[in-house]
């Protein structure tokens, strides 16, 4: 076979796996799109913090991620709705094991926890959600002139023997935490619903532990939250939302107003010192000629 031949074969050889090679390329390119595609329309709303994904029912299950599944809470009184909440909500424990090494636990407050509390139209509300071992219980008060409601304090209990708190140091003590006294979460007018879409963390910590070094403490995970207290709707609808974002750059603008004012007052009071000696100033020079 002449030297021509084998070219041509080669030429020939290399064009076929050429048109094969850029041929996958494109099938496993398509290929990537559509993945892409569908993992960012399924990809579920999660937590880094997610461990176990609680079903309806209490059962739980472990999984990585758990997509966004919003409860109702619903507290009635004298056949009203007095507190209404709806929420996504996560605990994550922090605590010491028996081998002094810190440890976490999460659980989602399920669908099906118990709801019990106080209505009182006038005076301090309560909600308090039971679930497995733990119990969440929210206060619910309202500022002196009645026109703003808030969360007065978050507390969560629990015995340290509970099942997801594995290998915990000191089994079998009650264990409370808190958000500190007058915490005055959420504030809202009344009337009106607080709604939140965005994920709202809140710190909880031991109330007086007798070591600290073995004190827990939680973060209490909250999203898609909406919630009213002091209600009393008998068909039991939410009032007219109030974002969370209202609050925040409402909270945001008394300081930007209050430092204004003060650098406006402060450059008056400069000006007019600087005008004041330059008149007195000038006064001096001129007694001085006469």
């Amino acid at each position: 076979m002449s030297f021509r031949n084998l070219a041509s074969i080669a030429h020939s050889t290399m064009g076929s796996l050429g048109k094969l090679l850029f041929l996958s390329l494109v099938v496993s390119s398509v290929a990537g799109l559509q993945l892409d595609s569908q993992a960012s329309t399924r990809r579920p709303r999660v937590t880094k913090y997610s461990k176990t994904t609680v079903m309806p029912g209490g059962s739980t299950e472990p999984a990585t991620e758990r997509s966004l599944m919003t409860a109702t809470y619903r507290l009635h009184g004298g056949g009203e709705t007095c507190i209404l909440l709806t929420v996504d909500a996560l605990l994550d424990i922090s605590y010491v094991t028996k081998l002094n090494e810190r440890a976490d636990a999460n659980t989602f407050v399920p669908n099906n926890a118990n709801v019990a509390g106080v209505c009182k139209e006038s005076d301090v509300e309560t909600l308090v959600l039971s679930f497995k071992e733990f119990s969440l219980e929210w206060t619910f008060d309202k500022t002196p002139g009645g026109e703003r409601w808030y969360v007065d304090s978050l507390r969560l209990t629990y015995n340290s023997s509970a099942r997801i708190l594995e290998h915990a140091a000191k089994q079998g003590r009650k264990v409370t935490l808190t958000t500190g006294p007058r915490a005055l979460l959420f504030p809202t007018p009344v009337g009106k619903s607080y709604f939140c879409p965005e994920e709202t963390i809140v710190e909880l910590v031991e109330d007086e532990p007798s070591n600290p070094t073995l004190a827990h403490r939680a973060k209490l995970y909250l999203r898609q939250m909406r919630l009213q207290p002091f209600m009393f709707k008998r068909e039991g609808e939410f009032g007219p939302p109030w974002h969370c974002s209202e609050s925040l750059s409402r909270s945001e603008a008394a300081p930007v107003a209050v430092g204004a004012a003060l650098a406006v007052a402060t450059a008056g009071t400069l000006l007019g010192y600087a005008i004041f000696r330059y008149l007195k100033v000038k006064k001096v020079q001129y007694d001085t000629m006469e």
